[in-house]
């Protein structure tokens, strides 16, 4: 059965940390978890770093097949043993993105174990027999993490095998879907609600609402606009990230003709999950230049002209 990941304490007067791991819903005020952890639970992640949590989706629905076909299930193993889960997304055929929290160990800055991991795509349904399964060759964690402080909490995972899904766009700027008021839609194969027992196992999805950077700065910190983007499901408070969504990707829509387009990477969470308290995000336009350096070093080579 999969576990959310340990969290990491931060000095906040709302909370102590970010989760480590799976992408986190939206958690109470009361505590703020750091980002889940998808490596190995407590021991692996960061058992007493800050407390901010890392969630899955909570208020959502579960995703029509074929809807998010470039959002994937990151599972980390020990042995036999399912010890993490986080959420990531499809950035080329070999490189999937998630969070930073996800692929290390946060005490001491060791990437996880490539061996560890399973990633599974195109299974945006929740129909594991139609998904594919790839074993992961190569973690790469973003050389911009401040774990202390869970920003610029980016990863890339290295497929030893290409996926056929497509590969979803990133944000390159902060025009438009960024601003304050903008809706926005969330995806992850997080927890459904706090507490909850056994794997979602299903692709959910939701609906939120873009804050503006003093709301963040104040409701949510700490909190660095350069790097963050924070949401919340004003008026309704319905929805938010939960443990196992970590990593998954804050959507919009493109300045130029409705394409998707990745904004944000689920990092963590306050209080137990609770919708009344927002959901924070890696800025993507911020790391955009790395994943594509990434994506143009494993881009795979021209075939050789027929003889």
């Amino acid at each position: 059965m999969l576990r959310p990941g340990p969290a990491k304490v931060m000095t906040s007067p709302i909370s102590t940390g970010k989760l480590a791991g799976t992408l986190a819903l939206v958690l109470s005020a009361a505590t703020f978890v750091p980002s889940l952890a998808c490596g190995t639970t407590a021991q692996r992640a960061h058992s007493g770093a800050q407390d901010r949590a890392h969630p899955a989706i909570v208020g959502g629905t579960i995703a029509p097949a074929d809807t998010f076909p470039y959002v994937a299930e990151v599972i980390d193993q020990l042995g036999r043993q399912e010890v993490g889960l986080c959420t990531g997304t499809v950035v080329a055929p070999t490189l999937i993105l998630t969070a930073g929290h996800c692929a290390e160990n946060l005490r001491t800055g060791i990437p996880n174990a490539a061996a560890g991991y399973r990633v599974m795509t195109e299974g945006a349904g929740g129909s594991q027999a139609e998904g594919q399964i790839s074993a992961v060759s190569g973690v790469i964690v973003y050389e911009g993490f401040r774990r202390r402080v869970d920003a610029g909490d980016a990863a890339l995972l290295v497929l030893s095998t290409p996926t056929t899904a497509p590969a979803i766009a990133l944000a390159s700027s902060d025009a438009g879907a960024l601003r304050a008021g903008a809706t926005a839609t969330i995806a992850g194969f997080g927890d459904t609600s706090f507490g909850q027992r056994g794997p979602t196992r299903a692709l959910h999805r939701a609906t939120t609402v873009v804050q503006g950077d003093r709301w963040c700065k104040r409701n949510a910190p700490p909190f660095y606009a350069s790097e963050e983007i924070c949401t919340i499901d004003a008026p309704s408070y319905a929805t938010g990230v939960c443990f196992g969504d970590s990593g998954g990707p804050l959507l919009s829509t493109s300045d130029s003709g409705g394409e998707p387009v990745e904004i944000g990477i689920s990092v963590h969470v306050y209080g137990r999950c609770s919708t009344r308290h927002p959901s924070v995000f890696t800025r993507v336009d911020r790391i955009a230049a790395w994943v594509d350096s990434w994506i143009a070093a494993y881009r795979s080579p021209p075939s050789p002209p027929a003889a």
